[in-house]
């Protein structure tokens, strides 16, 4: 059993990893394409869809899950709540400060806060599993509070505004990974008591779709026709790059635990960074380049001690006799 759940543990590792590629690979070249296209509209068309695809999937193959997810329908609207509540604040934060800091902050904030609501009680979260592990979460927690001063200052290159659009900015994004720390935590309480990754993705997105319809009813991001190879091409676009990591993220909370999912999320910025270096267009200043090469470092070194962590069990579980 030990060495099916270290086994189950690395198989998590690599579903993180999709999902930290894919959702670079969207933040980096999917954002240019997608300006001409109503967000609202699109997010809609993208995770509705997927939505009732799981949703469908899971009535035909587990139906009991259903019934369960009625019997769990308070830990379900916890999870609908995080999801929509997580990315609608990044989305706000995004607008007002640079989106290199927005982005650090809020992929940051999971590993922080995972620690954090582990030390107050809460079971799903986790505390650091060895010295490596604490110490990489120190050097980012370090990192965004130096990146939060110089965006607050006005030394990070963009802010949407004075000092109060800023601090709403970094609130917002810094929030917006709490709610998403929030979400894992309920994946992984739901994922105990039996709901799969399939029933998961399909019911974490009705408030979400609620909000994506009023956005879109009241044309917030009204952008005018799209011709349809372009929808199209947007939308096949989207399921690659929007809804598979968002699923990819439930594969690895059915895996693996809560700590080592954040540590790996953490380096979602060293990656968009380097490919936008391939790009040729990183635009930063000096000091947040200074803050985002220090949040690697952090990064780097909590992915090490979650690695570290499995490996050791993996040892431990091969030494015990049978």
């Amino acid at each position: 059993m030990g060495v099916g759940r270290t086994a189950r543990e690395y198989e998590g590792l690599v579903w993180c990893v999709i999902f930290v590629i894919l959702d670079a690979g969207q933040a980096v070249y999917l954002g240019a394409y997608l300006q001409e296209i109503d967000s609202f509209f699109l997010g809609g068309l993208v995770f509705g869809s997927a939505a009732i695809f799981c949703g469908v999937w899971s009535a035909f193959r587990t139906p009991s899950e259903l019934a369960l997810a009625l019997v769990q329908w308070k830990n379900v609207l916890g999870l609908n709540i995080t999801v929509t509540l997580g990315w609608g604040l990044y989305f706000l934060g995004v607008q007002l400060i640079e989106p290199a800091v927005a982005f650090t902050l809020f992929v940051g904030a999971i590993p922080v806060t995972t620690i954090a609501f582990a030390y107050f009680g809460i079971a799903e979260a986790e505390k650091p599993r060895n010295r490596t592990e604490g110490v990489g979460a120190v050097i980012i927690a370090l990192s965004m509070v130096f990146l939060a001063v110089i965006t607050g200052l006005g030394f990070s290159g963009f802010v949407r505004g004075d000092i109060a659009a800023a601090t709403l900015g970094l609130a917002a994004s810094f929030l917006g990974g709490i709610f998403i720390t929030g979400m894992l935590l309920y994946g992984q309480r739901l994922h105990r008591v039996g709901l799969g990754p399939t029933t998961q993705f399909g019911l974490r997105f009705p408030l979400f779709l609620m909000v994506t319809l009023a956005g879109y009813l009241s044309g917030l991001d009204a952008k005018g026709p799209v011709p349809f190879e372009d929808l199209a091409l947007a939308y096949v676009l989207g399921l690659l790059l929007l809804a598979f990591p968002i699923y990819a993220v439930q594969k690895a909370i059915s895996m693996t635990t809560s700590l080592t999912i954040a540590a790996v999320a953490s380096t979602a910025p060293l990656i968009i960074f380097v490919l936008q270096m391939i790009e040729g267009r990183v635009q930063v200043s000096a000091l947040t380049s200074l803050g985002l090469l220090v949040f690697f470092a952090g990064s780097l070194v909590s992915v090490s001690g979650a690695a570290s962590a499995i490996s050791r069990r993996r040892r431990a579980t091969a030494e015990r006799p049978e």
